[in-house]
């Protein structure tokens, strides 16, 4: 049978490496090697405090790249004014504590791929308050053609982007729990309840925020496996729903 135009067989991810003042002191596990690098060099990783963003793109198979913009050389006052910058594969080690997971038709991954393919030629100048890592994943999310972008001001740095997926995930939330009050009241007025499935399949066809329990034990198992593997998207609906099953 001839694939439909329209079948959402791909995903696009945003992966949002969360800035440390966001999350809850103790509580990211992804960044484990920050108390010996304080011993060793007395800093921490600006990243910690800056945050990251990088892009994956999951074809038919499941087979997922992941891909950062970055500066070559991380001076802070230098990429202020303007400096040299690479579009890099991300690997395991490429700690998130969050994301947002788009299902996308074959077109729009080959657009956003087109976009990836394009920055690794070109990638430009790298500006600290114009073109950055969050920037750039907007960007590709943009070629991609994907609804419910983080615009403006809030897809310009990760701050904007953790923001942005919070409250969608505030969103989905309340859907699921409208929807069971309303099963509630259907059950005892004794009318039909809503089908679980109609709730999953609502969420499933919207941009798919991923809680912060979900991501951080996903980035823990790739890192230590030394695979990048797509989030489960199954276990990330039923955090978000309350339901467990398909």
């Amino acid at each position: 049978m001839a694939e439909s135009a329209n079948q959402k067989n791909y995903r696009i991810t945003l992966y949002i490496d969360t800035p440390k003042p966001l999350l809850r002191p103790f509580k990211d596990f992804t960044k484990h090697n920050q108390i010996e690098s304080l011993f060793t060099s007395n800093a921490l990783d600006p990243v910690a405090i800056t945050g990251h963003a990088f892009i994956g793109l999951t074809d038919e198979n499941g087979k997922e790249e992941r891909w950062g913009y970055t500066c070559v050389e991380p001076k802070l006052f230098k990429s202020i004014r303007g400096m040299k910058s690479q579009m890099v594969p991300e690997d395991a080690n490429s700690p998130y504590n969050e994301a947002i997971v788009w299902n996308i038709t074959k077109e729009q991954y080959q657009a956003a791929n087109k976009a990836v393919a394009d920055l690794v030629k070109n990638p430009g100048e790298y500006k600290l308050f114009e073109k950055n890592c969050s920037s750039v994943a907007t960007d590709i999310l943009k070629a991609a053609n994907v609804p419910d972008i983080p615009l403006g001001k809030m897809g310009l740095t990760p701050y904007g982007l953790t923001l942005k997926k919070r409250v969608m995930l505030a969103q989905r939330r309340m859907e699921a729990a409208k929807f069971k009050i309303k099963n509630a009241i259907r059950s005892l007025f004794g009318k039909k309840k809503a089908p679980k499935s109609a709730l999953l399949n609502s969420l499933r066809s919207k941009p798919i925020p991923v809680p912060i329990n979900n991501a951080m034990k996903a980035f823990k198992v790739d890192r230590e496996n030394n695979q990048i593997r797509p989030l489960d998207m199954n276990r990330v609906i039923a955090s978000i729903s309350g339901i467990r099953g398909k």
